[in-house]
């Protein structure tokens, strides 16, 4: 399997980050490609309604990787094409970017004349830096974007190739994040997907499920065998036993993906019942914290 080129995937992610704090991507591009897979027009068909290893998480890298190399238009809620919004420099620095990325699944004809169009540039700015700043700003910039739009009509085998292992690159950092999985579950919620009822309530829409061993593997492994609530060691202690929570429970709209689910003590999972849970980072806190003392209350 192919390497994967880091700053690739920190470009990738933090368009993942910027696309759902978009109240217009989540309320219309994420909406549609949910039901796009419902009505069989994507895979999974049942997305959001069974706990899956492949499910949300993984479908959102895939639809934010397909924004990145969108020529035509195809986002409902985006008003120009990802390329076109890119400042001079930044379109350069993706291009290249996306010519090493690409590079590591083989050389192809488009790839070299994307990568020898940036060295171009690139080269400018030690000789004639006026001229450099006039070709990002006019022709430079027209023949990356062309070169990108032909790098998408003549290479989607490499194209989908990243597609495929980026998406996973993509999908493990979401889920390693906790609170990051309960906003993306509440987001789904408030996007329309919450088994409404006539009367305005939110409801049970899916079926409660029985729980794969691999999707308990990796609850386990991401909470790292302790209590997502009370911070209880499940594992070690062996006098409980874990149970899987639906941080939005079902009989209120939430569904049975895994960006919805965490790991409980019996306990916290009695006592939460069918309330929201109070969600707690699952990233590790290397940094110590500085003891800032809360300014107190006046009393009047």
């Amino acid at each position: 399997m192919p390497e994967l080129y880091f700053p690739f995937t920190l470009r990738l992610y933090a368009h993942t980050l910027h696309c759902l704090g978009d109240h217009n991507f989540t309320s219309l591009d994420l909406f549609y490609r949910i039901k796009d897979c419902w009505k069989c027009r994507d895979q999974p068909n049942d997305l959001l309604l069974r706990p899956m290893e492949p499910g949300l998480s993984l479908k959102i890298g895939e639809w934010c990787f397909d924004t990145l190399f969108d020529t035509e238009g195809a986002s409902e809620s985006a008003e120009k094409i990802y390329i076109e919004t890119l400042e001079p420099e930044d379109l350069v620095w993706f291009v290249e970017q996306v010519c090493e990325a690409a590079c590591l699944f083989g050389e192809a004809e488009p790839l070299k004349a994307m990568a020898a169009q940036v060295r171009k540039i690139g080269a400018l700015y030690d000789t004639d830096e006026a001229q450099y700043w006039k070709e990002l700003e006019g022709p430079g910039r027209r023949t990356l974007i062309e070169a990108l739009v032909q790098f998408g009509h003549d290479l989607r085998g490499p194209l989908k190739q990243m597609k495929q292992l980026y998406s996973y690159e993509i999908a493990d950092r979401i889920l390693h994040d906790r609170q990051l999985c309960n906003f993306i579950a509440r987001t789904v919620i408030d996007i329309g997907f919450d088994g409404e009822t006539v009367e305005g309530l939110q409801s049970q829409w899916v079926a409660r499920e029985r729980w794969p061993a691999r999707i308990k593997y990796i609850l386990l492994a991401r909470d790292r065998g302790k209590c997502a609530a009370c911070g209880k060691d499940i594992v070690q202690e062996l006098h409980d036993e874990p149970h899987i929570d639906h941080m939005f429970p079902i009989s209120q709209g939430g569904c049975n993906d895994l960006v919805n689910l965490q790991l409980l003590c019996s306990g916290c999972n009695r006592s939460k019942s069918d309330g929201e849970a109070q969600v707690a980072t699952s990233v590790p806190q290397y940094i110590r914290r500085p003891n800032i003392r809360r300014p107190k209350k006046s009393v009047r």
